[in-house]
Formats: C-alpha cells, structure tokens, sequence
C-alpha cells in the first residue's frame, strides 16, 4: 500500500464516517419517536427505550450503508477533486485503473463492515431489543406474526398464534389431511411446547372428522409427531431481512425438506451476500464523478446528487428484488442484477475517462 493509497483511503473513510455518524442521529431520532409511545406499558421505562434504541440502531444502519457509502465517497473524492489533488495525482501519470485501487480499499473496509452488521451485530441487536421490549412490557418475550404463523410438516398444517423463549408456543391450531387431501383431524391448543422430536400440546380440543361424523376428545396432554427444532421456529417468526445468512440458511433447508417454498428466504440470504459487494460497487462508482460535472460543485451539491443516485438504485434494486419472484426470476439474479449493471456502467464510465 503506497502513501496515496493510504490518503485517499484515509480521506473516503473519514467522509463515510462522518456521513454515517449525521445519518445515525437522524436514525435515533426516528426510532425514539416511533418507540415513545410505548413509554410506561408495564416497566418499559425510558432507560430501556434508549437500551433498545442502540441495540436496534446497527439493523437500520445495515439498511442505509449502501446510499451512505455513496454520499462519503462523492464528497471525499469531490473534495479531492475541485482542490486540484486528484488532478495533480493524474497530471503525474496515475491512470483510472490505479485510482480506482486506491479508492476500492476504502470500498473494500466498508464491505468487512457492512458483512459484520450484516451477519452478526444487526440480527443479535434486533433479537436482543425485541427481547426487551416484550420482557418490560408484556412479562416475557413473545414474538408473534400478523395473521399468525403457518407452518408444514409431515402432512400436518400448523398455524401459530406467537413463540416464547425454550421453544414454547402460545396458541396452536394443528390440522391433519389425508393422502387426498382430506381433513381428518384438528388439534387446538393454547399451549405447547417442542422438543425437537415431538410437539407436546397442553389440553388440546382433538376433533377427528371422516365423512359421516364427527368426534372430540380432551386428553390432558397430545404428542403431535411433528420435528421442528426450537431454533428453528424462533427463526420462523422473524423477517427475512433481519435474520443473519446462517439463519436463513438452516431456515432455507428446513422449508426444502418439507416441499415448502423458500424464496422470499433465497432473496434475502442472496441479499445478505450481494450486499457487501453493492457497497464496495457504489464506493467505486463515486470516482468517475469527480473528474465530471462535480468536480467544481459544491458540498451540498455532491450531497444533492449522491442522494438522488443513492435513492435511484435504491428503488431500483427493491423494485428488482420485489417482483423477481412474481416473475419467476431466480433469486440470486433479482438480488445480484442492479449491482452487476451498476458495475459494469462503472467500468465503462472509467475506461472512457483513461
């Protein structure tokens, strides 16, 4: 690494960092406004706002470091620029190419960081957070999922109203059908429990039906034959885009082995490995600015732009990952195809300028 490395690394990275840091207050913000409400349900006190606060700040960090890398590098290297450094730096023979190293080690320690919010910081921050909130509001944490939880498994449909801590859940409604896709059996229960082998129910209402009747047992305790590891249903009831790669990977084989479809899971874990390289892209793709129409902008005009681009491949690369599936296009494709384009427009923008 040579001492212009160095300096231009130095300077993207201190840029980023200071965009980071006016993002991060606005960030805070938001998540204390829309928190403030739950403001003294049970003992959630302002203290463990703010505790959930910082634990929830890293997830919505990871959302934004693609737009925030773009911003540090425009204004770093834009700064570089209209002082005549990058210039300079050129006029000594110093070709895109060797430029776009120099600037590509700054892209390359943002990609480490956003892949460490990414996989680890993030997910255990927004687990640890709900944990929270629900233990100081409700007693205890409980997840749950609008319009409930379904489940598939050895000819049985699950339906889950919310999960506790131990593999515990709270409200269960087990059907079972046929070869020919008959119901023949209900359970009903209010509690229950797996151990990874079994799903053990509490009281359950068992209703078995065949065509001409209908009969309803309530034993104590059901057994269901039904093997869901406890992980595995606490990873059943978060968002894909808040679980770590490795979560999406072992909730991904478990919706394989029981024919389930998985998509909207491959999206986000193909998600989770692109999206390093995206930062990386868009850290790159800044440099090309500075030797055009930004080169004699102000700060707050490389601001402007760097947003409307952030905000551009933003919609764009949602706008992609949304309607792949309804397209039947294959989730690695809708996840990696903006960041492909955007760098080979890159490539071909600084070979022209060489």
């Amino acid at each position: 690494m040579t001492i212009l490395d160095r300096y231009i690394a130095r300077s993207v990275l201190g840029a980023i960092g200071v965009v980071l840091m006016v993002v991060g207050a606005l960030l805070t913000l938001m998540l204390f406004i829309s928190e403030v409400d739950n403001l003294g349900d049970g003992n959630y006190t302002l203290s463990k706002i703010l505790i959930w606060m910082a634990l929830m700040l890293p997830a919505r960090l990871y959302l934004v470091l693609p737009v925030v890398s773009l911003l540090g590098a425009l204004l770093a290297l834009g700064a570089l620029a209209a002082g005549s450094e990058l210039v300079v730096v050129r006029s000594a023979g110093v070709s895109m190419k060797r430029l776009a190293v120099s600037v590509s080690l700054a892209g390359i320690v943002m990609a480490l960081i956003t892949s460490l919010l990414g996989e680890y910081v993030a997910p255990a921050g927004v687990r640890h957070a709900t944990d929270l909130r629900d233990k100081a509001r409700h007693g205890e944490a409980k997840r749950s999922v609008d319009d409930g939880l379904w489940l598939r498994q050895s000819g049985w449909f699950l339906r889950v109203d919310s999960t506790l801590p131990g593999g515990r859940i709270d409200g269960l409604y087990a059907y079972r059908v046929d070869a020919d896709g008959q119901l023949t059996e209900s359970v009903a229960g209010d509690t229950a429990r797996t151990d990874g082998k079994r799903l053990i129910v509490e009281q359950p209402e068992i209703t078995h039906l065949s065509e001409k009747q209908s009969r309803v047992e309530h034993p104590a305790r059901l057994a269901l034959p039904i093997q869901i590891a406890p992980d595995v249903l606490d990873l059943a009831v978060t968002q894909p885009d808040e679980l770590s790669s490795a979560g999406l990977w072992q909730y991904i084989d478990y919706l394989g082995d029981n024919d389930i479809d998985a998509d909207d899971y491959q999206l986000a874990l193909w998600r989770n490995i692109v999206t390093p390289f995206t930062v990386w892209t868009l850290v790159v793709f800044a440099l090309p600015f500075a030797f055009g129409s930004l080169r004699s902008a102000s700060a707050g005009q490389r601001l402007f732009t760097g947003g409307l681009i952030g905000l551009l491949f933003f919609l764009v690369n949602e706008i992609v990952a949304s309607t792949g599936p309804v397209y039947g296009i294959a989730p690695w494709i809708a996840a990696s195809l903006p960041t492909v384009l955007l760098a080979l427009g890159t490539a071909y923008w600084m070979r022209r300028l060489n």
